[in-house]
């Protein structure tokens, strides 16, 4: 495939004369190449949002498309469950063809003991956001019909041989051919890579970029319900029921040093499984040939797993090596975009894959509807690129990159999964939920740059701190970000609807309380590794500046540690609010103000809770500033 940058053939010309196989019309508003999710949801919010406009998505597969498709992407964050259930209206579609996702959860700690040993970390009760679990066959087998209902022109069967980008503002030209060999010529003013890792525009047009991030996968489908519970054979009914939703509905993760093992469950009744390493320290070729080889890592890795599946035969088995990849551009002034994988990819863990597929697909959108109306500059192109390429991804990839080797070290990772999941709430969730992606300013950057700059060093920090300290399990057994009163308000203020001045007023209140974590932290840290630097008050530690922090006593002086520009605050109520019975075993004081208020949400199955806080937040929060909200769940500003 070849892509050149030339005048559109004419439709006069030898390869476009011949016949259409199927339709007539060869000019489109919007050509989509690609019919994978990126570029259905897009044709869907296109057509939503633009109804005028003709759209056309160009796609090799043809339907039926095989349920529990062997594609990565099986979950959704609440930032791709807002997207699909909400900007696309899709929610009633996810409720009966999809399942429910218990969120995040985690089994870390030795693999070779009593399953039931492990800590774990997970919600008990499902979010108030909602998410889901995905079969990708079945979605996007329906999401073609959905379109096709709505007026958009899917061409299925269909091959790309080779693209025109048109200069100026003459329409870019898809040359193709279908399953019966007819060669046609499409037209279309804008042009949407949506083709995958193949990233056809960004090869061609050298735009493809290493990120450096060293990690591989294999993953595969049985079709039977694989239920991680299941492992905990001889569990005692206590742990059998501590969850009180099933956890074969959240998105479960074996972890140890250097990789994770998905189970995902899919509504078509297949389970997705998958290994997914780092890969310094298990390289690919240690369990990605095969099957049978990816079969032995587990049984030497994590052989409750093993033991679980050993028996069943593989519906499909994929393997990528080094998956991860950054761009130099996705979008561009002259009418063309890349969503999706064709675009970036990160990782895996958190599912963020729909969630840039969400962003990048409504920038699409704006700019498409800001060049509809002749208001489309340069320079908002360029910011688009900005806010995706210098922020977004590069403070999303410092979650991952490096970080795998904390995986075995269960108490600091739960403290990393409370970071990571606070950062993803509070920044990424709420520029796009609030709209701010699609017209982002100098303060909104300014933000960015001051959370992207904060979170670099925290994610180094449990990196330098995994490497000393001694792996340990948090004191409690189960620890779940539902005890954490600020990540009880992150996830309710998801449904608020905030201006710009609200949103960068919240979010620089959450970026104080980050602050104030990073501290806790670097503390915590310096306890276990360097004790000798510890202060005298070891209750009271000084203030730091969090944004230099490090494990390098060497460099504090010249680094600035000492030299704080914000005001002092008390540490107290945030390390319990936040860590009560990680890092020590819970004070009474963090039984009454952590511990109780969560055994009473939970009492009688959570129902009494969940009619109370629904029935709140649908009259006081959802569609509403609720800059109130946070009085209830924090204390900002507090100062000695």
């Amino acid at each position: 495939m070849t892509v050149t940058f030339s005048p559109p053939i004419p439709v006069s010309s030898p390869l476009a004369a011949g016949k259409p196989c199927e339709h007539t019309q060869t000019s489109y508003d919007v050509l989509i190449c690609g019919g994978g999710l990126a570029g259905l949801t897009l044709a869907r919010q296109l057509k939503l949002e633009l109804p005028s406009l003709s759209v056309a998505v160009i796609d090799r597969l043809t339907r039926p498309l095989p349920e529990a498709a062997h594609k990565v992407g099986e979950a959704t964050t609440e930032i791709a469950g807002h997207y699909f259930a909400r900007v696309l209206r899709l929610e009633d579609y996810l409720a009966k063809r999809q399942l429910p996702k218990l969120g995040l959860r985690f089994f870390l700690g030795n693999a070779h003991g009593p399953f039931e040993d492990r800590s774990e970390i997970g919600p008990r009760l499902f979010s108030p956001s909602p998410a889901y679990l995905v079969d990708r066959g079945r979605l996007e087998n329906d999401l073609r019909q959905i379109i096709l209902d709505m007026g958009v022109r899917v061409l299925e069967g269909t091959i790309i041989d080779d693209v025109v980008l048109a200069k100026g503002p003459q329409a870019h030209t898809v040359l193709c051919h279908g399953g019966e060999g007819c060669p046609r010529a499409l037209s279309g003013r804008w042009l949407i890579d949506a083709l995958g890792r193949g990233r056809f525009l960004q090869s061609k047009l050298d735009l493809a970029q290493p990120n450096a991030h060293s990690a591989s996968a294999a993953w595969w489908r049985i079709n039977a319900r694989i239920d991680v519970s299941d492992m905990g054979a001889n569990a005692s009914r206590e742990w059998r029921h501590r969850i009180i939703e099933d956890r074969y509905l959240s998105t479960n993760h074996l972890m140890g040093r250097g990789y994770w093992v998905w189970f995902i469950a899919l509504s078509s009744g297949a389970t997705s499984i998958g290994i997914v390493t780092d890969e310094t320290i298990h390289p690919f070729h240690s369990y990605a040939k095969s099957y049978a080889q990816s079969l032995e890592w587990l049984r030497a890795h994590e052989p409750a797993a093993w033991k679980l599946i050993k028996c069943h035969v593989p519906l499909d088995f994929r393997r990528l090596k080094n998956f991860s990849y950054h761009a130099r551009q996705l979008f561009s002034h002259n009418r063309w975009s890349c969503i999706g994988e064709a675009g970036i990819f990160l990782d895996p863990l958190y599912s963020p894959g729909s969630d840039f597929i969400a962003i990048e697909n409504t920038i699409t959108v704006e700019m498409i509807r800001r060049e509809t109306d002749g208001g489309l500059t340069e320079n908002a192109v360029a910011e688009f690129n900005r806010l995706v390429l210098d922020f977004l991804a590069p403070l999303g990839l410092a979650l991952f990159k490096d970080t795998y080797r904390v995986f075995g070290h269960p108490h600091i990772y739960y403290a990393k999964h409370a970071w990571d999941q606070a950062i993803i709430s509070a920044i990424f969730a709420q520029m796009f939920i609030q709209g701010i992606i699609r017209q982002p300013s100098s303060d909104v950057f300014d933000l960015l740059h001051q959370y992207k700059e904060l979170n670099e060093r925290v994610q180094r920090l449990f990196i330098d701190w995994s490497e000393t300290a001694p792996a340990r399990a948090p004191f409690l057994a189960h620890t779940d970000l539902g005890r954490s009163r600020f990540h009880q308000l992150l996830h309710l203020e998801l449904a608020a609807r905030r201006t710009q001045e609200q949103f960068l007023q919240a979010s620089r209140l959450n970026l104080q309380y980050l602050e104030e974590v990073a501290q806790i932290l670097f503390w915590q840290a310096v306890t276990e590794c360097l004790p000798e630097y510890l202060p005298r008050d070891e209750a009271d530690p000084p203030w730091i500046n969090a944004w230099k922090i490090s494990l390098s006593p060497d460099c504090w002086k010249a680094d600035g540690l000492h030299t704080a520009s914000t005001a002092p605050r008390r540490l107290r109520a945030t390390r319990g609010g936040t860590f009560a019975g990680v890092f020590s075993p819970m004070t009474w004081r963090e039984r009454l103000q952590v511990e109780l208020p969560y055994r009473l949400r939970h009492f009688a199955r959570g129902k009494p809770s969940n009619v109370f806080v629904g029935a709140v937040h649908r009259r006081f929060v959802e569609n509403r500033p609720a800059m109130w909200l946070r009085k209830l769940f924090v204390q900002d500003n507090s100062s000695n």
